[in-house]
């Protein structure tokens, strides 16, 4: 009867030994994450605070920037979105550093992927930030010419350049990731087909009412000509 006792109660016992030995980690787990999650919610308050006392969403609305992020359905405004990129960063950090009391090996082999992706990840948000700027210098400019032109649809030919160059950095940004070369050529190919395809009907179809006056004139041209020529004889 007592070794029946003891088999039964071996596998509890070993449970509650195993679970004090990690007792510990999961407790500096758990204060870790506690700690990482207060410390996030702290910087994104901070970061919204600070950037809000400088002006910050006025200058983005100055550029525009707002609207973009409107159109790109982020309803936020750019210090709270600048708050949220930090706290969630913040957040991943904690989760990384918690990852240091469970293995080491899987903390270390986590940190130099992280480390060595940093380096990609910086250049294709610097290539993103770039591929901004030059598509809205690009639109306003076709928007002036366009609208000093006089053409139909000036402000959508804006756009699509706009977007057509958003695109193309898009892709070099996918790239530079390492997401899909062939994926990312084949839509940016596409999209620049659709947008000079759009272009040439859009052109067309404004310009018809130019291209009518035009084969008017050299009718009427080769008309008096010919009339020129029967008077003559």
């Amino acid at each position: 009867m007592m070794m029946t006792d003891t088999n039964i109660w071996d596998p509890l016992r070993r449970f509650l030994e195993r679970f004090a030995g990690i007792l510990p980690i999961l407790l500096a787990v758990l204060v870790v994450l506690a700690g990482g999650l207060l410390l996030a919610w702290v910087l994104d308050l901070l970061v919204r605070t600070v950037l809000g006392a400088i002006g910050f969403d006025r200058l983005a609305r100055r550029m525009d920037v707002s609207d973009t992020l409107r159109r790109a359905g982020l309803i936020r405004q750019p210090s709270a979105l600048a708050g949220y990129v930090v706290r969630w960063t913040t957040v991943v950090l904690t989760l990384v550093a918690s990852l240091s009391f469970l293995s080491a090996e899987a903390t270390d082999s986590v940190i130099h992927a992280m480390v060595n992706y940093l380096p990609r990840l910086a250049a294709a948000l610097l290539i993103v930030v770039v591929g901004y700027a030059v598509s809205a210098f690009l639109a306003r400019s076709v928007l002036l010419w366009a609208v000093n032109s006089r053409l139909v649809g000036a402000r959508w030919l804006a756009r699509g350049v706009q977007v057509l160059v958003g695109v193309f950095f898009a892709a070099l940004a996918l790239d530079n990731l390492g997401f899909g070369r062939t994926v990312a050529l084949v839509v940016l190919s596409i999209l620049l087909g659709g947008g000079v395809l759009a272009f040439a009907l859009a052109y067309g179809l404004a310009g018809k009412d130019l291209a009518r006056e035009s084969l008017d004139v050299m009718l009427r041209d080769v008309r008096d000509e010919d009339r020129d020529t029967l008077s003559h004889l």
